[in-house]
C-alpha cells in the first residue's frame, strides 16, 4: 500500500491485546502513517494501564470482543476507519477475521474469499480430510458442556480407545489454558469437570472441548508468514514445557511453556517445511502470520495445532533475534502488499533462546553464565499490580489472565556463541521444572 497526500492510511485496528506486552503491530502500523486502535474489554483496558503496557492512539472497550457485530458497532460509534484488522490474542481470532470479511478491508480476501479460522477440533477434521499424510494425535470432540453426543459427560469407550495418558483441551482456548494431562477415566472426568468450569479469556465458555491422545516426544512450533497460499517458514522454535499441578486439584496436571530456542526457517527439515503447507492447504489459509505446534514423534513430525496470528510469549522478539525477520512487519507486507515478504536472513545470530523465569534464583543462575561470545540479557518483570485496585466486576473477566499471565520474574535471552550451549544451558536454568 502506498501512502500519499490523497491516499490516507486508514486506521489498523488490532483485536485483542497480547498477553506479553510487546505489540508488535504498533510499529508497523506507525510506519506507514495509520492511526492505532486496540479493541479489549473494558476490564483489560484498565489492567493494561496498570500493567504500564504500550498505547495505541484509540481504545475501544467493547464488553465481548468475541462478537464481531459488537466490536464493529463499537468502532463506528468511535469513528473509527479501518483499513486492516489483525488479531492480538488467540481468543478474538475468529472475530478479528469476520469482522474484516463484514467490513471488506484487510486481511480479507487475501486470506481467503471464504476464509475462517479453525478451532482445534475443526483444524484436526480440516487435516483429516484435506492432508491425510500429515500425522496427528487421535482425538475425541467433546460438547460445550464436556458431553459427547451421547451424552456422556467424559467421552465414554470412544475417548477410553485413545488410550493412556490422553489431553483434555477446550476446542477455542489460547495460552495453555485448560490443557490437562490425565492417566485414567476418574482423572479425564475430574479433568472435564474442571474444564468446563472454567471461563475464556474474556468471560463465555468455550466452544467445545477435545480429548486427544498423548504423543510423547520433543516439541515444537514454527513461526511463519502465508502469502499467496505458500508456507513462508521463519524459524523452529525448540520447546520447552514442564507440567504443574492444578491448583486445588491434587493429581490433575497442566502444561506451561517455560522457554523456547529459536533457529532460522530455511534449516527446517523438509518435513516441517512440507508439514506448514500442508496446514495451509487444509485449513485454505492464504495469508498472514502463523503458527503451528508440532510433537517429534517417532517416525517424524505430529501435527498439534494451529494458530492464526503472531505468536506471544516474547517469540515475536525471539524470531527476530535469531532469524533478523520482522514477523510483524512481514505480516503487513502480506496484507498490504507494499513489498517482499521473504526475510532477507541479514541481522539475526542464526541461533537464540529464553525461558521466563519465576524465581530470583532462576535469575542469578542466568547473571552467573558465562560463554565465550554468548551474551545473556535479563529482562526483569515490573512488580505486579495489585488485582484490588481494579473494580471488583473486572476480577471474573480477567481471571483466566490471571491464572495464566502472571507470576513471572523476568525473561532470560540467550544469543551468540555456540549454538549447541544455549540449548543445554537453558534446560540447565530451569530443570526444575522441566517434565522428562
Amino acid at each position: 500500500m502506498t501512502v500519499t497526500a490523497g491516499n490516507p492510511p486508514g486506521d489498523f485496528v488490532q483485536v485483542g491485546a497480547t498477553r506479553d506486552g510487546l505489540e508488535p503491530y504498533l510499529d508497523a502500523a506507525h510506519r506507514r502513517g495509520m492511526r492505532t486502535v486496540l479493541v479489549e474489554t473494558p476490564a483489560y483496558l484498565r489492567w493494561r494501564r496498570l500493567l504500564g503496557r504500550r498505547e495505541f492512539e484509540v481504545e475501544v472497550a467493547v464488553e465481548r470482543p468475541q462478537d464481531p457485530d459488537a466490536v464493529r458497532t463499537a468502532l463506528a460509534a468511535a469513528g473509527v476507519a479501518p483499513a486492516l484488522v489483525l488479531t492480538g490474542f488467540e481468543r478474538y481470532v475468529y472475530a478479528g477475521f469476520a469482522l474484516a470479511r463484514a467490513l471488506r478491508v484487510a486481511p480479507w480476501p487475501d486470506a481467503g474469499d471464504t476464509f475462517r479460522p479453525l478451532d482445534k477440533r475443526e483444524q484436526r477434521e480440516a487435516l483429516l480430510a484435506g492432508a491425510p499424510q500429515v500425522a496427528q494425535p487421535r482425538f475425541v470432540p467433546l460438547g460445550p458442556d464436556g458431553a459427547d453426543a451421547a451424552g456422556r459427560l467424559d467421552g465414554g469407550d470412544a475417548a477410553d480407545r485413545l488410550g493412556f495418558p490422553q489431553v483434555i483441551k477446550p476446542a477455542d482456548g489460547g495460552g495453555g489454558l485448560g490443557v490437562l494431562l490425565v492417566d485414567g477415566a476418574a482423572e479425564r472426568h475430574r479433568a472435564l469437570d474442571r474444564v468446563s468450569a472454567l471461563v475464556n479469556y474474556g468471560g463465555g465458555a468455550f466452544s467445545g472441548i477435545v480429548a486427544e491422545e498423548f504423543v510423547k516426544g520433543p516439541e515444537f512450533s514454527l513461526q511463519g508468514v502465508a502469502h499467496e497460499g505458500s508456507a513462508v517458514l521463519l524459524s523452529v522454535c525448540e520447546k520447552l514445557t514442564c507440567l504443574e499441578e492444578v491448583p486445588d486439584e491434587p493429581g490433575l496436571s497442566g502444561f506451561r511453556e517455560v522457554g523456547h530456542v529459536a533457529r532460522p526457517g530455511d534449516g527446517a527439515p523438509p518435513a516441517l517445511q512440507e508439514l506448514a503447507q500442508a496446514c495451509l492447504d487444509a485449513t485454505g489459509y492464504r495469508a498472514g502470520p502463523f503458527h503451528v505446534d508440532v510433537i517429534q514423534g517417532p517416525d517424524g513430525p505430529v501435527f498439534v495445532e494451529m494458530g492464526f496470528r503472531l505468536s506471544g510469549g516474547g517469540l515475536v522478539a525471539l524470531v527476530e533475534k535469531a532469524t533478523g525477520a520482522d514477523w510483524a512487519e512481514l505480516a503487513f507486507r502480506t496484507h498490504l502488499g507494499d513489498a517482499p515478504v521473504r526475510p532477507d536472513g541479514a541481522g539475526g545470530s542464526g541461533i537464540a533462546g529464553q525461558i521466563s523465569a519465576v524465581s530470583e534464583q532462576e535469575l542469578a543462575a542466568a547473571e552467573a553464565l558465562q560463554e565465550p561470545g554468548m551474551t545473556v540479557q535479563i529482562q526483569l518483570a515490573a512488580p505486579p499490580p495489585d488485582p484490588a485496585a481494579l473494580p471488583a466486576d473486572d476480577l471474573p473477566v480477567l481471571a483466566s489472565d490471571l491464572a495464566r499471565h502472571t507470576g513471572a520474574a523476568g525473561r532470560v535471552v540467550l544469543s551468540g556463541g555456540p549454538g549447541d550451549r544455549i540449548p543445554a544451558l537453558l534446560h540447565s536454568l530451569v530443570a526444575d521444572r522441566l517434565r522428562g
